[in-house]
């Protein structure tokens, strides 16, 4: 029952999800993402739209885990931006608190919890693999920037006379 009312209400669902996610951004970049659908003119925006669509569907479906190529693509893009780790993955948290509101709205809240739990302990499974993606991705962009700097220092200890030149 739960998965026909969750497949009823996708777009309202998706829609509020979508709309959630890019209020963590500042207003004058949430103002952009709405208005700017071409993918390449805000790659962002279509990331978001593009993986949350894709990660709803998959949760309705229930794959497996591993299967969820989505979820890393998202997490790599609110890595490298300026949120703390909490904020980058409240959108998952986001998911639970809008269903929960839709079926109140509706009154099945009650009737449906045993169901919905279920479906909460997926997205609670996404949201464990969702913080190691993050802290893999943080880790990845670290080591590059550590690399970054080892290769300027070292280039200025190997031609100190050159860099003095420039």
């Amino acid at each position: 029952m739960l998965q026909q009312i969750l497949e009823q209400k996708r777009d309202t669902i998706l829609k509020r999800w979508i709309d959630q996610t890019f209020n963590t951004y500042k207003p004058e970049m949430v103002r952009f993402l709405r208005k700017e659908t071409n993918q390449f003119a805000n790659p962002v925006g279509h990331t978001i739209v593009n993986c949350l669509e894709k990660l709803y569907d998959s949760l309705l479906k229930g794959i497996g885990v591993n299967e969820y190529q989505e979820l890393e693509e998202l997490i790599k893009v609110r890595a490298v931006q300026d949120f703390s780790p909490s904020n980058s993955l409240s959108f998952l948290f986001d998911l639970k608190k809008i269903v929960r509101e839709e079926l109140a709205d509706d009154g099945q809240l009650e009737k449906l919890i045993g169901e919905l739990c279920v479906f909460e302990e997926k997205i609670d499974t996404l949201l464990a693999l969702a913080f190691d993606l993050y802290t893999q991705s943080r880790d990845k962009i670290h080591e590059l920037r550590l690399r970054e700097i080892k290769a300027r220092t070292q280039g200025i200890f190997e031609n100190p006379g050159k860099s003095k030149k420039q």
